[in-house]
């Protein structure tokens, strides 16, 4: 088998306790976007598996360094997980390419790309329990937008007829993440949003963190 091991050269390919490799490379290859179907991320994953496996170590060590995005893989260099590639699985790939897409797991970029998936979750369900937080009430999407632009911690709903902007604390009390930064790319508006794909990505994280 070609690179049974590492060149004593590159025993760990770490510096100073930290990967070098690692640090230098920017792990996020494939946009964050939603603009490719399924399929085309599953060719990407077998790609990077192929390449993981593959006789040239410079694109080998490469694909490893990829890896190390992954629950578990984190506190080891590329050269550790080229060692072992025999381990790594297409299910590791495939989460891999949805890491880099900015999703959390595979399950989670198959949910998102779902037809009008971005309407599936029910905004209603974030106000049941309100009584601790300010929220603004409007008639008109216009009244609303004019709100939210004055104060950058604010988020605006639809509810029912209505639209309401809250506090961003609202949704961290529901174990929400609002430094998820889809939230700007959305523009911090679910009615209007600036990006619709950041929307769908968010509808499949409040459905997993709204009971």
């Amino acid at each position: 088998m070609l690179f049974a091991g590492i060149p004593d050269f590159l025993p760990s390919f770490r510096a100073n306790g930290k990967n070098e490799l690692q640090e230098n490379h920017v792990r996020t290859d494939a946009p964050r976007t939603l603009s490719l179907n399924l399929e085309e991320y599953r060719i990407r994953a077998s790609r990077l598996l192929k390449e993981l496996r593959g006789a040239d170590l410079a694109i080998a060590l490469h694909a490893a360094n990829r890896f190390c995005m992954l629950p578990g893989f984190a506190d080891k260099a590329p050269g550790d997980i080229l060692n072992n590639r025999d381990q790594l699985k297409r299910k590791h790939a495939l989460t891999v390419i949805a890491r880099e897409a900015g999703f959390n797991d595979w399950p989670e970029l198959k949910t998102s790309m779902s037809p009008n998936v971005d309407i599936e979750f029910d905004t209603t369900r974030l106000f049941q329990r309100t009584a601790t937080f300010l929220n603004l009430w409007y008639r008109t999407y216009d009244e609303a937008r004019e709100v939210l632009t004055t104060d950058p911690r604010r988020y605006l709903f639809p509810y029912r007829h209505q639209f309401v902007v809250c506090e961003g604390q609202l949704l961290e009390d529901q174990g929400i993440d609002i430094a998820d930064p889809d939230w700007e790319r959305i523009g911090r508006d679910w009615v209007h949003p600036l990006d619709r794909k950041a929307l769908a990505r968010l509808a499949v994280r409040l459905r997993r963190a709204v009971k």
